[in-house]
């Protein structure tokens, strides 16, 4: 009987396992096609996570997030591993923030949860990073949902750095959840893909509405 049962639990755990990765699967088709349809990102740029504390779930680089595939999503851990070379070349950026997500539920004594992150290539929200430290939502649903302000993160290479892994590591140890690294775009973290974009797609509106005004001269009253 114990071999039954055992053989019993098998099949439960890889039927929730297929469960689990078609409902992630769903989340990086739908987020993915909404990122690029709104002009979000690039056909080629971009990438989107997702973690259970254990393992993170992420677009391997040169997805079309607009038409991504299952096999352009590629399973990694937590820690480094010889799988790392199949995923995004952002994963260090990703594992880093959740690592640090791990290390605040730790002394919050709260659980992990399910955390997912988006980074995109947003025009506006790239360019005003170029010319401000930061990007103050002058609308009522960006205060709203992004605070007071968005840092830009100044690093030497934007690209799959080391110095933007811990530059945005620290922001999310300080209880932030977003942030646009300069001169290559936002990266947010969220509950669910869903929610991550939303916090993309506020802040692109923001930095356009700002770009408005430079281009206008004018000021909010």
């Amino acid at each position: 009987m114990n071999g039954v049962s055992n053989v019993a639990d098998s099949v439960s755990s890889a039927a929730k396992e297929t469960t689990g990765d078609v409902k992630r699967f769903k989340y990086f088709n739908e987020t993915g096609r909404d990122l690029f349809a709104g002009g979000f990102t690039t056909s080629h740029g971009g990438n989107i996570s997702v973690s259970d504390g254990e393992s993170i779930w992420i677009s391997k680089t040169g997805a079309m997030l607009g038409r991504i595939s299952p096999g352009d999503v590629r399973k990694v851990f937590m820690s480094p591993t010889d799988l790392d070379a199949q995923a995004s070349m952002e994963l260090v950026v990703h594992r880093a923030m959740y690592q640090a997500w791990a290390d605040r539920c730790r002394e919050l004594d709260v659980a992990f949860g399910e955390k997912s992150i988006i980074h995109a290539h947003s025009k506006y929200t790239t360019y005003r990073s170029l010319v401000a430290e930061d990007v103050i939502p002058p609308d009522s649903e960006g205060k709203m949902t992004l605070g007071e302000s968005v840092p830009v993160i100044a690093v030497e290479l934007g690209v799959a750095s080391e110095e933007v892994a811990e530059k945005m590591a620290a922001l999310v140890a300080d209880g932030g959840f977003i942030g646009i690294v300069r001169g290559h775009g936002p990266f947010a973290m969220a509950d669910t893909p869903e929610e991550a974009f939303r916090l993309i797609s506020c802040l692109e509106y923001s930095s356009e509405l700002l770009t408005l005004f430079d281009m206008t001269g004018k000021q909010p009253l």
